[in-house]
């Protein structure tokens, strides 16, 4: 009886394991399906920087024409070779000098952008671009978007799916022989390698060597993780049946070859051999030949150990035994592997890739997110960034911050206890409003907080200009129109208002009296301004800044005339294009368009103009601006080598937690903030805190860029004003002899 009933159990326990086992089975089969469903990959979101372009009346280095072209896919070929679709080269000297009566001159042809030549003076200045598809000269010639960043499921990856019928012969032997030699055989897992594993594994006492096919290799990328355990051993064995019950052996081994991490090149991960080739050897996988096939097929094992940059020991001696176990299998004769194993390995041409603008990138998903743009089906974004622009603003950004707490002691200590002094940089072009550089922070790894899109700040003496701006749309006290030599009192005072007092005092504190308009602005005194704005009415300052750009919540309190509001980075940056566009508004905006994967647009970004303030106003303001660089509390940018035209103004908040500077060219405005996170005060002024930071960027900004003044509108002139016969003696000793400011006629 007893016996019975044991066997009972027994049946009951075997068919309870059985009926789990088939679960199990229908459940692993059940998430395959699923997976396949949604096809092997999800589509990328690609991320376009702005073409690099070539522009008339520009100055480049002929290394840097060069770097332009090769990032846009262009071949250096010599003056003797025919030039090709995506080619380009340079005619001698002498030959440019007899043909164009140039110093300099180049030539390229591509099947889009069609052939285009040339010319450059002795400093390689372009004085002519002739472009054959519109038979004439033109201005500039904008070459291809350059890819930057490739997102799969949000992460930063390098692939270049390419299908099966256009990889080497060579490269499917060398993974199947130094992987899995009995790819074609088995059914999924080989019970070869699991014997010759777990006797590894025994002996070792861990598990040392999976014994993978590289059907379960495949499993292991796309479906599980790659924790070293039994039980996920387990489960990638029954998968691995089950999905070459399902799929057949080409689509296999395509996938693998597309999933496979290969590397990595900085943040990106190097996933296939599509990549892999572009990333080791600079060519498309379908041009490799035995030896390069070879030592990606090596490279699968262990892309750290036999890196061919890093440890080419390694990867030579990993190379030669896939080639071994090419001709052990009869994939290759022995000449053609004593002949491949003779072979150098390629050496490291690529610079590392950097973090891909991680800020700027936030920015654009943000961006998508706010345009309701669905990102699941892969998209291709074309944003205004430029590379250059983007990097040299994360160094100048960088290098700034490490050199503020260094020089200054206090910043240095509150380092020491931890504290981080942040920043932001936000760079656009005032033409168009493109946004060219964003970084919202010291360190993405470290804080992926994003300053230039997510804070709001106080911006002190930021706002100032619009309070003058409004002060140029009204009328002084005699009933006559304000000037830049409009006299203005700097003389203590108390303002009640809603039951509260309030009294402004100047940085310097001390007053001087009567002072000129132009004077109390670019010197950037608080009492002058507060009492300019309280004479207006504080609801035109609203007004005005309103229009202008600031979209953040204005009360009419008189500290506004000052500042003491918070708003964004990006509402700075808007009103301050407008101001430089000379009162002419242009959204700024990060991205240009976005299309599918086909490329069939879904977004263009459209940008109308609309007169907000007269220009003549704004001109009148931003002269007075351009005296503050060359003398007034931006006046560090010139001692610091910026000898450009420019106009910018410092933003200090009164308890010296936010230090600002903004500055504009005919080409570029920059806005730069310094502070910490948590409001600790720091003790910097906008001119000691963000204008070097502003400085040293806009310096490599411009390094190509012609030099040119604004172009004032009609209904204005520029004056020279003698200091003695114009200025009140109190301001004397502080200004030049004499000095220019933008006058209405």
């Amino acid at each position: 009886m007893i016996q019975k009933k044991t066997i009972s159990i027994f049946i009951a326990l075997l068919f309870a394991l059985l009926a789990a086992l088939i679960f199990f089975i229908f459940s692993l089969k059940s998430q395959i399906e699923t997976r396949l469903e949604q096809g092997w990959f999800l589509p990328p979101v690609e991320v376009y920087a702005a073409p690099n372009s070539i522009l008339k009346s520009n100055s480049y280095s002929r290394a840097e024409i060069d770097s332009m072209l090769k990032e846009s896919q262009f071949r250096l070929r010599n003056s003797e070779q025919t030039l090709r679709s995506g080619d380009f080269n340079w005619g001698s000297d002498e030959f440019c000098n007899q043909q164009f009566t140039s110093s300099h001159c180049l030539q390229l042809r591509h099947s889009e952008l069609g052939y285009h030549l040339i010319l450059f003076d002795k400093n390689y200045e372009v004085l002519n671009i002739y472009s054959q598809k519109q038979d004439d000269m033109i201005d500039r010639l904008d070459l291809k978007p350059e890819l930057f960043a490739q997102f799969y499921d949000g992460k930063p990856i390098l692939r270049n799916f390419t299908p099966i019928s256009e990889t080497p012969l060579y490269c499917l032997q060398a993974v199947t022989a130094i992987e899995d030699s009995g790819f074609l055989d088995h059914k999924g897992v080989s019970p070869l390698g699991i014997a010759r594993a777990a006797v590894k594994n025994l002996l070792s006492g861990r598990v040392a060597q999976g014994g993978s096919t590289i059907t379960q290799q495949l499993v292991k990328n796309y479906f599980l993780t790659p924790e070293r355990t039994f039980k996920r051993k387990f489960i990638e064995m029954f998968m691995s049946i089950i999905l070459e019950a399902q799929v057949d052996k080409d689509q296999i081994l395509e996938a693998y070859l597309n999933v496979i991490y290969m590397g990595q090149n900085g943040p990106f991960q190097v996933r296939g051999f599509g990549a892999a080739s572009q990333f080791y050897f600079d060519k498309s996988l379908s041009q490799l030949n035995l030896e390069e096939c070879a030592l990606l097929a090596a490279i699968i094992n262990s892309p750290g150990r036999y890196n061919p940059f890093r440890k080419p020991e390694n990867a030579l001696s990993r190379r030669n035994k896939v080639l071994s176990d090419m001709f052990t299998n009869q994939m290759i004769n022995a000449d053609r592997k004593n002949k491949a194993q003779t072979q150098p390995l390629p050496k490291n041409k690529k610079t590392e890739l950097i973090e891909p603008a991680p800020y700027y990138v936030d920015a654009v998903y943000s961006e998508l997110e706010k345009l309701g743009i669905d990102q699941n089906n892969g998209l291709k974004v074309y944003t205004q960034l430029n590379t250059f622009s983007q990097n040299q603003a994360q160094d100048s950004l960088e290098n700034g911050l490490n050199q503020l707490e260094s020089q200054w002691k206090s910043l240095k200590d509150k380092a020491k206890e931890g504290k981080v002094l942040q920043g932001l940089l936000i760079s656009a072009n005032l033409k168009t409003g493109g946004i060219t550089a964003l970084v919202g922070g010291r360190n993405f790894k470290k804080s992926q907080y994003n300053r230039a899109i997510d804070s709001r700040r106080q911006i002190g003496s930021i706002m100032k200009p619009f309070t003058y701006l409004a002060a140029m749309e009204s009328l002084n006290e005699n009933g006559q129109p304000y000037t830049p030599l409009s006299s203005i009192e700097d003389k203590t005072f108390t303002y009640e208002y809603e039951g509260q007092s309030w009294s402004p005092e100047n940085y310097s504190k001390t007053q001087l009296g009567p002072v000129p308009l132009f004077y109390a602005l670019k010197n950037s005194m608080n009492i002058p301004t507060a009492k300019l704005g309280i004479s207006i009415g504080l609801s035109s300052v609203i007004d005005v800044a309103k229009r202008m750009g600031i979209e953040s919540e204005l009360k009419p309190y008189p500290s506004i005339t000052l500042g003491a509001f918070e708003v964004g980075a990006m509402e700075v940056l808007q009103a301050y294009l407008n101001l430089g566009r000379m009162g002419n508004s242009k959204k700024t905006h990060i991205i240009k368009k976005v299309t599918n994967l086909e490329d069939q647009l879904i977004y263009h970004f459209k940008n109308q103009s609309e007169q907000l303030v007269s220009s003549q106003n704004a001109a009148v303001i931003l002269g007075i601006l351009k005296n503050t660089v060359d003398n007034g509390t931006g006046q560090l940018a010139r001692r610091l080598g910026f000898s450009r035209p420019a106009a910018g103004k410092t933003g200090t908040t009164s308890d010296f937690k936010d230090a600002w500077f903004v500055g504009l060219t005919p080409q570029y405005i920059t806005v730069v903030w310094v502070g910490y996170d948590d409001n600790t005060p720091h003790g910097l002024t906008g001119a000691s805190g963000a204008l070097p930071i502003w400085t040293e960027f806009m310096k490599a900004q411009h390094r190509s860029l012609p030099v040119k003044d604004f172009i004032w509108p009609e209904g204005v002139e520029l004056l020279e004003v003698e200091a003695k016969s114009e200025l009140p003696e109190v301001v004397l000793d502080k200004e030049p002899e004499s000095f220019n400011l933008i006058f209405k006629q």
